[in-house]
Formats: C-alpha cells, structure tokens, sequence
C-alpha cells in the first residue's frame, strides 16, 4: 500500500541563488518582472527575468530569507547562467548573487499536512504562501494535490527526511508532472527567449506586476496587456508514449506551420502530460499533434 504523502528530492533538477546585500531590493526590481516590495516573509511569489525584447529567459520563485536576503528557485541547467547574467548588472549596487547554501525538499499527498504538523512544521493554506519554523521555510505550491516545498541547510532536510520512514520517496519526474497539470510555468534552455511571460500564464499565476514601473523587458510585457495583444496561452493537452523534449513543435492537423510548442512534459501512466503554449484560436482543436503523436483537446489551466 502506498503513504498518503510522498518525499521528493528536488536537487537534480532545482537550484537556488542567493541575493543579499543592502541594495538587493532595488536590484532585483529593476530586473525582474514581479513586484519585490509585496515579496515577505509570510509570501513568496513567482517572477521572471527576460530579455529587452521580453521575452523570458527564466521563470523563477522568489522566498524571503530571515536576514532580508532573497532566494531564487528556478531550474539548475539554468542557474549559473542566470546567475552570471544578472551579476553582470550589478555595477554599483551592494548585492551579491551566488549559489545558496542551502537546499529544497518537497513534499506532496493528502498526508502531507498531517507529516507537517506531526514534525511541529506550519501548514500554509494557500498557494505562495510561506512560514518558517525551527530553520525550515515550508512554502504551498500550486496546484489541486496538496504539495509544500520545504527550504532549509541540507542537514536539516536530511534529519526530516529520515525520521518521515512511511513516505514514498519519488524522484524529480513526480515534481514535474506536479507542475504541468497546475500550469506552473517553467523556462528550460531549450524554450528561453520564446515566450512573453502572459503566454505561459505568468499573470494569472501573480508572477507580474504592471504597475511598479521599469524592469528588463518590462515594454512588451505592458503592451501585451494594455492593448490586448496576446495570441498564445498556456494550456493542458495529453498523449501516448514518450513525453515530448521542451522547445517540440505543435502543428494542427497537416498544416506546416507550427501552432504552438511543448513547455514542459512529464510521463502520466502510460502516456504523458504537457503545457503548451499554444496560439488561442487552436485552444479548441482536436488536430493537434506533435510529431505524430495525437494530442488531445486543449484544457484552459484553472488557478
């Protein structure tokens, strides 16, 4: 019989950065999409790093350390590479990006509240809200499965891990089936500098803001939403086989020209699930296919 909760080790496929320094803040808002004033203790956010041109070469989450400082979670293939671009910003500004020492854990199932609870950790309610006990930052993910990704020194996480023995233990591929069937945009090298951050539903995942004035990229991403411009979206489809690499093309029907590309895919039972993004006037196509593998109707993601 399986646990009613599950633990999965993020490190293969999730890194952190640390932001820290007296100008960190200011830093961070001149370059990310989101709004680092609402960014607290008690709430986490979702954001992104684009280019000029607006479009996202990162789609990251945002934690608050105790000390002020700000962690950053986003793909490991993707860490030192954005670390080594925003450092290249920093000029005059007092802060420092670098590796965090610390790591993640998550945690997912019905049972996880309770594994929380019984281990004297908080139980956020809500997505993107976060609070810390004993040295653990415990953070509610997107998504129907109750899931809570646990940030703390590894030592720390080790000790929890070990005293939760009736877990399953999964690995990353869980985490990320987690996240293409609650819609949670990711950004892989295969996809960055492809899309405006409303085409993989960053807006309605809270991930921008519109009104804290001028960030890298931050033009398009205004226009796009002021003058009602936004052709693609991000929907749920599935198939049989295989999950589809990131960056795979999506055609409707015979057509040659592309409708749309995979985001991000994970296996689910015997087929896989995938987030595309995807141009709105195919959301209701039952042609859809990626090489030759059917894709079924679009589904709109529900936050």
């Amino acid at each position: 019989m399986s646990s009613p909760y599950s633990l999965v080790d993020l490190a293969p496929d999730w890194s952190l950065l640390r932001a820290a320094g007296s100008d960190t803040d200011s830093f961070l808002q001149g370059q990310l999409g989101n709004d680092l004033r609402k960014l607290s203790a008690e709430c986490a956010q979702i954001s992104s790093y684009s280019s000029p041109k607006g479009r996202m070469l990162a789609a990251m989450t945002l934690s608050r350390a105790a000390d002020g400082a700000v962690d950053i979670e986003l793909p490991a293939v993707l860490a030192e590479p954005i670390a080594k671009r925003l450092r290249l910003f920093v000029l005059r500004s007092k802060v420092k990006v670098e590796t965090s020492p610390d790591a993640l854990l998550g945690l997912r199932g019905a049972g996880a509240a309770a594994a929380l609870t019984a281990a004297g950790l908080p139980v956020p309610e809500q997505a993107m809200q976060m609070a810390e006990a004993d040295g653990v930052r415990v953070l509610r993910r997107f998504g129907a499965l109750p899931r809570y990704s646990l940030l703390a020194a590894r030592d720390r996480l080790d000790a929890l891990a070990a005293a939760w023995t009736d877990a399953d233990r999964l690995g990353a591929d869980a985490w990320r089936l987690d996240d293409v069937l609650a819609g949670v945009t990711t950004v892989l090298p295969q996809t960055q500098d492809h899309f405006v951050a409303q085409m993989a539903n960053l807006d309605r995942l809270g991930g921008i803001s519109f009104d804290k004035g001028c960030y890298t990229g931050q033009e398009i991403v205004a226009r796009l939403h002021y003058l009602g411009q936004l052709k693609r979206r991000m929907f749920l489809c599935r198939g049989a086989g295989a999950p589809p690499e990131p960056g795979s093309a999506v055609h409707d029907g015979g057509e040659a020209q592309a409708v749309g590309e995979i985001a991000l895919s994970a296996a689910e039972g015997d087929g896989f699930a995938a987030a595309v993004v995807l141009q709105i006037g195919q959301a209701q196509s039952a042609s859809l296919r990626v090489g030759d593998v059917a894709l079924s109707v679009p589904q709109a993601y529900e936050y």
